[in-house]
């Protein structure tokens, strides 16, 4: 495993300071994971490819920068959908709940859709034992691939060569 795994007391201490894994559905989504940095895309990567690769499935635009990620990539898959498609779109963070940070057609995924999804994923968490973010891609691009997007718009995390999101091969890059 990558990085030490956080005990019962650091989950109740993300739950009270309002970090990610605070989230209801996040804390049931995922394992303890790693906590910390640990650069690099294998953990990424080979997640991805112990499900057969799902990120590969659909095209995919990529967006970054440090102002408005969020705006144009809602912005792009907007038109997307308007066009006739239908849109994968995940962006981070969520403000509410961590559904809203994978949407499909400008929904926030079903609840139900992302634990069958991560509970399929969960061995394989374990094993590797990724970051928070590096899960959290990992399930979108594969519940993307289940549910059968004719495009995703991909917004970074914190962005650099070896953001997670860098896994996949886009079309186009904003």
């Amino acid at each position: 495993m990558s990085g030490p795994v956080p005990e019962e007391g650091a989950q109740q201490a993300l739950m009270e300071a309002g970090l990610p894994g605070s989230d209801p559905l996040a804390r049931s989504l995922f394992p303890p994971l790693a906590t910390g940095v640990e650069w690099g895309l294998s953990r990424t990567t080979e997640l991805l490819a112990a499900v057969g690769d799902p990120h590969l499935r659909y095209p995919t635009l990529h967006v970054g920068g440090t102002n408005g990620k969020g705006s144009v990539s809602a912005t792009l898959a907007s038109v997307l959908r308007e066009s006739g498609l239908r849109v994968g779109l995940y962006t981070s963070p969520h403000l509410c709940s961590f559904a809203e940070r994978i949407q499909v057609d400008g929904r926030p995924a079903e609840p139900d859709a992302l634990l069958a999804t991560a509970e399929e994923l969960r061995e394989h968490f374990v094993r590797v034992g990724p970051t928070f973010f590096e899960a959290a891609t990992v399930l979108a691009l594969t519940h993307f691939a289940r549910v059968g997007v004719d495009v995703a718009v991909i917004e970074v995390g914190l962005g650099g060569r070896l953001d997670s999101t860098n896994v996949i091969r886009p079309l186009v890059t904003a």
